[in-house]
């Protein structure tokens, strides 16, 4: 950290908070939104990806300068705060008047807001804990909220089912509160504003401030092995979920609680060790792991029919998110390292993601309509074994394995609180 002071205890344990609670409500209702149209307003397959392409276009358009806000912002929990009231709002109307035009513009407004969270938190981690801490603090970040997820995956499922579908839109709101008081309780003078920007003065120090570049041929590699995962990612759950949503009929919704809850207890581990380990470890060969498992997911998803098989291969889902959620984050915080764009670069590899979500689920979608979900799964796996292609043979090492050493002896130390 810039500063020489340690972040208070109330500010780390509010971030731990707004960690569990956050990522949860940033998207609404979730995949539950998927089963609700499914089942509940028996929508078909490509309905539903048009909504959810034009939501995630939304969200796509606005996410890097989301993250410049943030890198602008002095005081980014605020804006955490203000962007959980706005998706709160849209969940009531959604649920009071679910019609096909107003889920679509409450969706869109929900993906919209939802891109200042994942940067904000990122931020204030940065700015809290200094380079130092930040793999583990990231880590500690997935870890946590997987098992905010499991919370609201169970709370939603169970809601659902003894209340009725249109419960979870008011289980989610009611989940947004504490959120907003997590986000509000993190304390200004806690953040160094200039490093959670990625603004620290040690970059590179043999470089000229002056000629130093934050984005290169790594980053745009990067960026396009993030958007081919997630064209393969995203709509293999969506999938799952409307197959569920036809079989399982009035206990989908519980079906689909059990899948979230499984990926995220696999993911609490998986996190915990990718930022236990990456101080001292190369970035690239754990983030290879998290490429590897998606191509295999798909493949298998073809021998599953029950909703418990399908829901079953969500322990791949769980390595591979809670490899991708970390180290996204580190090799970008990796190649931005001194220049001030650390959220803005967020917001730029968010965008990708969201581009490659919202395609998934639109081209998906209309596979599934058209010739069976079989071919649909057939197609994402193909696309996760280009993504893993490239990957390995494009995409270089990003860690500084001299200052990684230098860091790593601190990096659990940082995320305690002071006394």
């Amino acid at each position: 950290m810039t500063s020489s002071a340690a972040p208070s205890r109330r500010s780390l344990r509010a971030l731990d908070a707004l960690a569990f609670f956050a990522p949860d409500i940033q998207g609404g209702a979730g995949p539950f939104l998927i089963v609700f149209m499914a089942g509940t307003l028996a929508w078909d397959p490509q309905r539903i990806g048009t909504v959810m392409f034009v939501s995630a276009l939304v969200g796509l358009l606005v996410q890097a300068p989301a993250g410049a806000l943030i890198d602008s912002a002095r005081h980014k929990p605020r804006w955490i705060a203000g962007a959980i009231s706005l998706i709160a709002v849209c969940l009531v109307v959604m649920a009071n008047w679910p019609g096909y035009g107003v889920i679509l513009a409450g969706q869109s407004l929900i993906g919209a807001a939802g891109t200042l969270v994942a940067p904000a938190i990122a931020a204030v981690s940065l700015g809290m804990v200094g380079r130092a801490g930040l793999d583990a603090r990231v880590g500690r970040n997935a870890a946590i909220t997987a098992a905010g997820t499991v919370l609201w995956a169970l709370g939603t499922g169970w809601v659902s089912h003894a209340f009725g579908p249109h419960a979870m839109f008011f289980y989610a709101v009611a989940m947004a509160l504490p959120t907003i008081a997590a986000a509000m309780l993190i304390r200004k003078r806690d953040v160094d504003p200039r490093l959670a920007r990625g603004a620290d003065a040690d970059h590179e120090a043999d470089t000229p401030r002056s000629t130093a570049r934050w984005y290169d041929h790594r980053f745009i590699v990067l960026l396009v092995c993030a958007f081919l995962f997630h064209l393969a990612n995203a709509a293999m759950l969506t999938l799952v979920a409307q197959k569920v949503g036809t079989q399982a009929g009035t206990s989908a919704t519980l079906w689909l609680s059990g899948g979230v809850i499984v990926t995220q207890l696999v993911t609490i581990p998986i996190a915990l060790a990718a930022g236990r380990w990456a101080p001292r470890l190369a970035r690239k060969p754990i983030f290879l792991a998290g490429f590897a498992v998606l191509p295999v997911r798909g493949l298998l998803y073809l021998l599953a029919d029950s909703p418990a098989a399908l829901l079953s291969l969500q322990v791949l889902d769980g390595i591979g998110a809670g490899i991708f959620g970390v180290m996204l984050t580190l090799m970008i915080g990796d190649i931005t390292r001194g220049s001030g764009h650390f959220n803005f670069a967020l917001g730029i590899g968010a965008a990708c993601v969201g581009l490659g979500a919202a395609l998934s689920n639109l081209v998906a979608g209309t596979v599934a309509h058209l010739a069976g979900y079989g071919t649909a799964f057939v197609m994402l796996a193909g696309i996760a074994a280009a993504a893993l292609t490239l990957f390995a043979l494009a995409m270089p090492e990003t860690r500084d394995r001299r200052r990684s050493m230098a860091n790593a002896p601190a990096a659990s130390a940082l995320t305690t609180a002071a006394p």
